[in-house]
């Protein structure tokens, strides 16, 4: 469970940092 959530952060935080930054 644990690492099913790490990656759906992980993946959630690719187009919120390309938001902030891009």
């Amino acid at each position: 469970m644990a690492g099913g959530g790490i990656a759906l952060i992980g993946i959630a935080l690719v187009p919120l940092l390309s938001g902030l930054f891009g």
